[in-house]
């Protein structure tokens, strides 16, 4: 990092489009910036030995983050990096309601590789003095209102973008930044509509199974869409291969899989539809994983259908 690193803000209006204005700093500033924003990329980098592509499945390890190519938002935060700072026009805080700020980044560009180190940005970083009144400490313990408009910076990264790679940890604070809704979906009721008349299934309320669907029941029934499971086993397989997991109860009516109507049931039969049940090898108790990969050296001690 340099002193002569510029900082960026991405805004994005209700229509959805994206803008990046400069924020302009003086020197003394834009060098503890960058500083600050050097030691939480060392942070953010720290132990990462793993980059995993994100699916919507699962969350990383520790030692992991999960990576998305060309988001493009992450594309104009790339290409400002590289361009002419003066180019842009600047951040006014004043108009944060008419151009919300959803990040603030900067970055390097060395031999041809740009990376670029993002932060989120909520309204709550904002502090409007019309809103509410701000006072600093005078000499003699005497507090006096600050007359200009401030915000804040956060204390970490939310993303970590290196050429058309987007790194990130959590998928909740990087869809604050980045338009990530084609990866991770949650069933429409017009889904949820379908999923009931599958052959597979049977849904005795079909009304209160939509009406009581939260968003994670959404995305796992969207998921279970995408992934083609009941059309690639049939309910004799799912049945068998459940007899396994004694925390996981599959029951069959007329050769269909019922759906439970209390809510923590059927979340425990569409874990098990997602295959995000395993046993424990040496315990033989079952879990619930936060990961979708499949162990090449122990395949097979998970849920599979046969």
């Amino acid at each position: 990092m340099t002193a002569k690193q510029n900082f960026f803000a991405l805004i994005r209006d209700n229509s959805g489009s994206c803008l990046i204005k400069r924020i302009r700093v003086d020197k003394p500033l834009q060098i503890e910036l960058a500083k600050n924003f050097e030691g939480q990329r060392v942070s953010f980098e720290k132990g990462v030995d793993a980059e995993i592509p994100f699916n919507g499945d699962w969350k990383p390890d520790s030692n992991e983050v999960l990576v998305i190519n060309d988001i493009d938002e992450s594309i104009l935060m790339v290409n400002a990096i590289t361009a002419n700072a003066s180019s842009f026009s600047h951040v006014a805080i004043s108009n944060f309601k008419n151009e919300p700020i959803k990040a603030i980044f900067t970055g390097t560009s060395s031999d041809g590789v740009v990376k670029v180190f993002v932060q989120k940005f909520s309204s709550r970083q904002a502090l409007s003095l019309n809103q509410l009144p701000i006072f600093k400490m005078q000499i003699g313990n005497t507090f006096v209102k600050i007359t200009d408009d401030i915000f804040t910076i956060d204390n970490k990264l939310v993303a970590v973008i290196e050429g058309n790679i987007t790194k990130f940890k959590s998928f909740h604070n990087a869809r604050m930044v980045f338009d990530l809704s084609d990866y991770y979906k949650e069933a429409t009721d017009e889904d949820l509509i379908e999923m009931s008349k599958h052959k597979s299934l049977e849904i005795s309320n079909v009304q209160n199974f939509i009406t009581e669907a939260d968003s994670q029941v959404r995305k796992m029934v969207h998921s279970i869409k995408s992934s083609g499971t009941l059309d690639g086993y049939t309910v004799n397989q799912i049945s068998s291969a459940a007899n396994d997991f004694s925390e996981i109860t599959i029951t069959v009516s007329n050769g269909k899989i019922v759906l439970p109507s209390e809510k923590k049931e059927l979340k425990g039969v569409l874990h098990f539809l997602l295959e995000d049940i395993y046993k424990g090898p040496l315990s033989g108790s079952d879990y619930l994983t936060n990961s979708k990969r499949e162990l090449q050296r122990f395949a097979g001690t998970g849920a599979r259908f046969k």
